[in-house]
């Protein structure tokens, strides 16, 4: 395994993930949320279906619109829309912040439903993350904000799209699935621009800028960490998704002038800490695991 080509990688995909919102925020003072998720989705998918019909693989089967795809893709369409709802609405470093729950939410989604096991250390961990994420919302205080829960919405069709990742059967790639997944944006930023009654709006020539740079981060930031999660050990990659908060606070400080309060970075802290755990104990019991299983042969 090549892990250091792996995390390095990883930390391409977070950077162009964090680019990626800073684009959609930016695009959401000219557009409305649907629609920047239904060009997202048009390109993205055009991009990813040019990248399979080059390497001689099918862009769309049969089989990829039905079963564990198709409810990966639905789940992945609703983080999407609760995201892009959430930067039109909310400072981009406290959503970057809140997303860093993932970890967290999928080894709780995997014990709850996929009876994993899960000991009491792991419980602690979760249960310390999640305290993290009530100290970065404050729904105690005047300064907490409602539209605030859009990303914590993201985040948890974020990890159900992950853990129904699992059930999708070896023989479609990761390509194929991004295509799906693409596909799965269009119709649903439009029934949101239909729901919410907003018109479609005509881009002027900077934000078809953004939108070029939009969905030109995009393409790399999905394509890397597909690659980096199967050239790499996943223990020693995995824990490099947490430098995406480093460049989404950047992002939120250098590009929008926002300002970082105790609450937030305590809580990320917390957050980050509690999911870096949970990543080192998962890898140290599957080290355990197959140590005993070669003791045993």
């Amino acid at each position: 395994m090549d892990n250091l080509r792996g995390a390095a990688l990883m930390v391409l995909s977070m950077a162009c993930f964090a680019l990626t919102d800073t684009f959609v925020k930016l695009l959401s003072a000219d557009l409305p949320p649907g629609e920047i998720l239904a060009i997202m989705g048009v390109g993205g998918a055009a991009a990813m279906a040019l990248i399979l019909a080059l390497r001689g693989e099918a862009p769309l089967t049969s089989e990829m619109l039905r079963g564990a795809v198709a409810l990966r893709s639905a789940f992945d369409a609703g983080a999407s829309l609760s995201f892009f709802f959430a930067l039109s609405l909310i400072p981009l470093s406290l959503m970057t912040t809140i997303l860093q729950a993932n970890p967290l939410l999928v080894t709780l989604g995997a014990a709850v439903f996929l009876a994993e096991p899960v000991g009491w250390r792991r419980w602690t961990a979760i249960a310390i993350g999640l305290v993290g994420v009530l100290i970065v919302l404050r729904p105690w205080d005047e300064a907490f904000q409602l539209a605030a829960l859009f990303a914590v919405a993201g985040v948890v069709f974020q990890s159900a799209r992950d853990l129904s990742t699992r059930w999708v059967v070896a023989r479609v790639n990761s390509l194929q699935i991004s295509v799906t997944g693409f596909l799965a944006l269009i119709p649903t930023g439009l029934l949101a621009m239909a729901v919410t009654g907003s018109p479609p709006a005509m881009p002027d020539g900077r934000a078809m800028l953004w939108i070029v740079c939009m969905i030109g981060v995009a393409i790399p930031a999905y394509y890397s960490v597909v690659v980096a999660m199967r050239i790499g050990d996943v223990s020693f990659v995995a824990p490099f998704r947490y430098t995406r908060i480093v460049f989404g606070l950047l992002a939120g400080m250098l590009v929008f002038g926002e300002t970082l309060d105790g609450y937030t970075l305590f809580g990320a802290m917390v957050i980050v800490a509690s999911g870096l755990y949970t990543f080192l104990r998962e890898a140290r019991l599957r080290r355990r695991g197959l140590n005993e299983s070669h003791g045993g042969v």
